[in-house]
């Protein structure tokens, strides 16, 4: 994989920037495994560097975007699935809140839609529903187990002619190399005073700064995070406008949460009875963010 050395932050184009934590595995021996949405090395992390002038947090030197692609294109992920339930409880509160700014009937785009829980979710909400999704396996499991058929790809590669009332990006923004140019690609697709909708970690939070090097959103997938301040001024650049901003809150198995923790505990003989019992995770480190599209 290449790497490339940056000297100013990707997303101001400041130059103060300095380093924010080392990296911890060697970039050349991860692959497509490690980009798993159930990944539970938590600490596994890239070098990061910080910008005095906008926040932004971000790997440096950065991977190669292509090599990333590559990654996500051969992912497998069978227990993103096996937890839809408990992920089916955190889309409803966005569709609930969605709702309020647009309105079921509107037409939806989710970028990144993995095996597609939360666009089965929008389309029994009414939503006339589409999604992106770049690895083959999670885009068949979307049509075996939903019936939806995603298009297998980047957002970059979808074909234009269409704007959507709401485009989302649930846990997708701290997994692309350049977010700044990312944004700038769904510009196209968002119809004027469409919503985008956000959910990312907040390196800024309390959880982040109380568990340092081991905080769960440091993976090897995530290759940058936002603060309030950073995120703001990236929504700004591309003409979004935050109409309601809010802390993410984690709904799962008791059964998932503990094999995060101890894995040998993976289908044995408490898999059933904890499967049934629901907990509700509010760390107060993820953003929701509803922004509405205006003139730059």
């Amino acid at each position: 994989m290449n790497l490339t050395p940056l000297d100013r932050c990707p997303l101001c184009r400041g130059r103060e920037i300095r380093l924010f934590k080392k990296g911890t595995f060697d970039p050349q021996a991860i692959g497509a495994a490690d980009f798993r949405i159930t990944d539970s090395h938590y600490g596994s992390r890239w070098t990061l560097f910080s910008c005095r002038d906008c926040a932004f947090v971000f790997a440096n030197p950065v991977p190669d975007g292509e090599a990333i692609a590559g990654f996500y294109a051969a992912l497998e992920d069978e227990e993103y699935s096996q937890e839809d339930e408990g992920r089916g409880r955190n889309f409803a509160v966005i569709l609930r809140r969605l709702g309020r700014f647009a309105p079921p009937g509107s037409p939806l785009l989710d970028v990144g839609a993995a095996s597609g829980i939360f666009l089965n979710l929008a389309r029994g909400a009414g939503y006339e529903v589409a999604g992106i999704e770049p690895s083959a396996r999670l885009v068949a499991d979307a049509e075996r187990l939903y019936g939806l058929k995603l298009f297998l790809g980047s957002a970059g590669q979808y074909p234009a002619g269409r704007a959507f009332a709401v485009v989302t990006l649930l846990d997708v923004l701290e997994h692309v190399t350049d977010a700044d140019a990312f944004l700038g690609t769904l510009e196209r697709l968002l119809a004027p005073g469409g919503m985008l909708v956000i959910v990312t970690p907040d390196i800024g939070s309390l959880a982040a700064r109380m568990m340092g090097g081991r905080w769960w959103h440091y993976r090897a997938a995530h290759v940058n995070f936002f603060n309030r301040r950073s995120l703001d001024r990236l929504l700004a650049a591309h003409g979004f406008a935050v109409i309601l901003r809010k802390r993410f809150a984690w709904n799962f198995s008791a059964y998932y949460l503990l094999t995060r923790l101890l894995p040998f505990l993976k289908g044995g003989a408490l898999q059933r009875p904890l499967k049934k019992l629901h907990l509700k995770l509010q760390l107060f480190d993820s953003w929701e963010i509803y922004a509405r599209k205006t003139e730059k």
